[in-house]
């Protein structure tokens, strides 16, 4: 596993030598794209996280043109950043839709033409894959016709030690795969309130293979022609598993489910899942104490995490791109702190937060 070695230098540098004292295959080469609208820690650590892990492009597309992310980027020669603008849409032959959805698959699609690597990932800017063995070793050894490679998610929870300073503190939960009766055995009544227990999805994201009839799309990808099948194969957990920081503190994740009402109100966005509705329904009836919400689903007690740990969800992983980040932004401050990601929703947000007050 990545924790046992003491940096990812180390991490790689055995890879490379395991490589020496015999002929091999050269290693399948991946890319990661990314719509992106977020605070810039989480830019850069999600740039800098994929960097160190071997990707050969990371595209990302910002969906509002100005984001001012961008400047901070352009020292990166494997950083692909396109704004999202007129132009971009124009490039399309598309106006630019109105869903937040439709936007993430469109330029998903965009990337998959435009990329040069034998495969790529589509996820979300708080998605960070954690390697088990190098993601081109695991890609490496999928069988040929396989089309994509999904990998299995955990969500971020609070840990036994509590909320701790840093986005990414936490451990991980992972979705309980029984029928949904044993699920509120287990873990009480606001099990409906989740899917599998997680808050966000479940369904894991693919790398999928470049060059075969395919459309990328938010999970999975689609057959380019009706009728047509798509052979997928899982990672093992200790392969490759997605780290999922779905909701970066209580006030983020509120205002991820602001913005999913205020989507639907204005017929802005794609119908919400069953769980997801039950999470703003929530969140509205008791919108003077959102933080309850938050508690509730996000912040398991030692009883709770007794019975993931026996069950095999719960995972320690210690995640903390701090060191990577000041490799690859070396002139550009980093501030992961969960302070600096509630002013940044005050300054950049503060119209789709106060939706849900008034």
């Amino acid at each position: 596993m990545v924790a046992e070695f003491s940096n990812f230098n180390e991490f790689f540098r055995i890879r490379d030598d395991d490589s020496k004292g015999g002929m091999r295959k050269p290693a399948p080469t991946w890319a990661v794209v990314a719509t992106v609208d977020e605070p810039p820690a989480l830019v850069q650590a999600f740039v800098a996280w994929y960097l160190s892990l071997g990707a050969a492009q990371v595209f990302l597309y910002c969906d509002r043109p100005d984001d001012p992310v961008q400047p901070m980027l352009a020292h990166l020669a494997r950083v692909i950043v396109v704004p999202c603008d007129a132009a971009h849409w124009l490039r399309l032959g598309k106006s630019r839709p109105r869903r937040h959805e439709v936007r993430q698959v469109r330029n998903a699609q965009d990337a998959d033409a435009r990329a040069s690597t034998d495969w790529i990932l589509h996820c979300d800017a708080d998605e960070f894959v954690w390697p088990g063995r190098p993601v081109a070793d695991v890609l490496g050894g999928v069988l040929p016709d396989t089309d994509c490679l999904v990998l299995p998610v955990a969500e971020r929870v609070q840990g036994p030690d509590g909320p701790g300073a840093s986005i990414f503190s936490g451990a991980f939960r992972r979705p309980f795969r029984e029928r949904d009766a044993k699920g509120r055995q287990l873990f009480g009544r606001d099990y409906d309130l989740t899917y599998r227990g997680l808050t966000g999805h479940a369904q894991g994201k693919a790398v999928v293979r470049r060059g075969r009839s395919l459309r990328m799309s938010i999970h999975r990808p689609r057959p380019a022609r009706k009728g047509e099948e798509i052979t997928t194969e899982r990672a093992e957990v200790d392969a490759l598993e997605l780290l999922h920081f779905e909701g970066l503190t209580p006030a983020h994740w509120d205002f991820k489910l602001a913005r999913m009402v205020h989507a639907l109100a204005e017929r802005d966005g794609m119908p919400p899942s069953q769980h997801r509705r039950r999470q703003a329904n929530a969140l509205i009836a008791a919108p003077e104490r959102p933080a309850s919400v938050h508690q509730r689903l996000k912040c398991p007690d030692p009883q709770t995490i007794k019975i993931l740990k026996s069950h095999g969800l719960w995972a320690d992983r210690a995640f903390d791109p701090a060191p990577l980040v000041a490799q690859y932004f070396p002139d550009h401050p980093f501030d992961p702190s969960r302070a600096a990601i509630d002013r940044w929703l005050r300054d950049e947000k503060q119209g789709i937060i106060s939706y849900l007050q008034g």
